[in-house]
């Protein structure tokens, strides 16, 4: 937490008030030590004009090159408490950075000295001055942060001045208008400015590298101290915090455990044991439709059986249909076959086979020939069963002799009757 990388330590710096004189100038700050409570800085600047073209006329111009290097310390500002106590002596209290009430708590002071040595050339009036100057001295400011980029990179403010003393060697000279040129005067020698004079005032900008804004550097040594301290506790109690929260879950999961597998194994041998029974009854369910599926077709195997068999009954019974060219005349007569039906009460004569006169017309038999197309109609089959197979030549000859037969054993037929 309070180590900066290379790039972190480096900032970029410009003068907004060198500008306004059209003069270009830029500066760069490198951080002494590598941690963020260091408060040390150096940096160095350089701007530069020097027979750039003008508006002016010739008798008006600035032209002037200048390095500066100096050294800075950083340091903000400290609440008073029981553990840092006011500063007592008139020393301490005049450069004492100890408040009891810090107002601005995001900006940073800087105070350090500086040294300076610069090329210059310029002319106002009617008298101009060039030479080479030399200056050291005390520099202050203050630093408030600005703009954070996505980058991480910042932009600050930098508001500050420089005072010294100041060593000089410069010549006159004045503009000769006759030969359009310059004239010296008198004549240089290095000269130290008996007073501190100001040097330089800065309205600057300063750019930050890294994710290390100016808010988190230059920090004291104590307060870092404190602040790392406070981040080991916290990293130190957060993982007891951790440790028990995990002994918490560790138990409360192991009682969950325990209850959810002692749920889990009875409900599954409930569950087995109902399986095994429905799969018992299941196996008796489909044993007794089995069952039931041979008997049904058995059944159906007998019934088909018997319908076979009375189909064919029928079939035998069913009595020869009359064709067209047998038929006879309704008024037609056919000789009798000598078989006739006895009389009632009357024996039969010798042979079994009653005399014409014995039979009665009531009694005997008409003769196939002698019946009508109805009655002849109605010894034929039912729809139904005409519908099935004819029967062959030999059967139809069988019926016929059948139905010319007359009753078999006479006396029971007249007992019957």
């Amino acid at each position: 937490m309070d180590t900066l990388t290379f790039a972190e330590r480096i900032s970029l710096r410009t003068n907004a008030v060198d500008w306004t004189l059209l003069t270009p100038n830029l500066g760069v700050e490198f951080d002494v030590k590598s941690t963020n409570w260091n408060r040390w800085a150096v940096g160095l600047t350089l701007k530069t004009k020097w027979n750039t073209p003008a508006t002016f006329k010739n008798r008006v111009f600035y032209n002037i090159t200048e390095v500066r290097a100096d050294f800075r310390n950083y340091w903000r500002t400290r609440q008073i408490n029981n553990k840092v106590p006011a500063h007592t002596g008139f020393i301490d209290r005049l450069f004492s950075c100890r408040r009891r009430v810090v107002k601005h708590p995001k900006t940073t002071y800087y105070r350090g000295a500086y040294m300076s040595f610069s090329d210059f050339s310029i002319k106002f009036g009617r008298e101009g001055h060039q030479g080479k100057a030399l200056s050291a001295g005390i520099t202050y400011g203050i630093i408030k942060p600005l703009y954070a980029f996505r980058t991480g990179n910042t932009l600050d403010l930098d508001l500050g001045f420089d005072a010294g003393f100041v060593a000089v060697n410069s010549e006159k000279f004045i503009y000769n208008r006759a030969d359009n040129c310059y004239t010296r005067t008198k004549q240089g020698s290095w000269k130290v400015v008996p007073f501190p004079m100001p040097t330089a005032a800065r309205v600057g900008f300063v750019y930050r590298f890294g994710s290390y804004p100016i808010t988190k550097k230059y920090r004291w040594r104590y307060d870092a101290d404190a602040q790392y301290q406070y981040r080991i506790d916290s990293i130190a109690n957060q993982r007891v915090v951790d440790a028990i929260n995990q002994h918490n879950r560790d138990s409360v999961e192991s009682v969950i455990y325990k209850e959810f597998w002692q749920v889990y194994d009875s409900v599954a041998v409930v569950n087995s044991a109902k399986a095994d029974s429905m799969r018992i009854v299941n196996a008796k369910l489909k044993a007794e439709a089995d069952r039931q599926k041979a008997v049904e077709a058995q059944k159906e195997k007998e019934r088909l059986k018997a319908e076979k068999k009375n189909k064919g009954k029928k079939a035998e019974e069913k009595p020869e249909s009359t064709d067209g060219a047998e038929a006879t005349e309704p008024n037609a007569t056919k000789e009798p076959t000598g078989e006739q039906t006895p009389v009632e009460g009357e024996a039969p004569t010798e042979g079994g086979t009653p005399t014409e006169e014995q039979q009665t017309p009531a009694e005997s038999e008409a003769p196939a020939e002698e019946q009508t197309p109805a009655e002849s109609a109605e010894e034929q089959t039912p729809a139904e069963e005409i519908s099935t197979s004819q029967p062959t030549t030999s059967q139809q000859t069988t019926s016929k002799q059948e139905t010319n037969q007359p009753s078999a054993e006479p006396g029971k037929e007249a007992s019957n009757e």
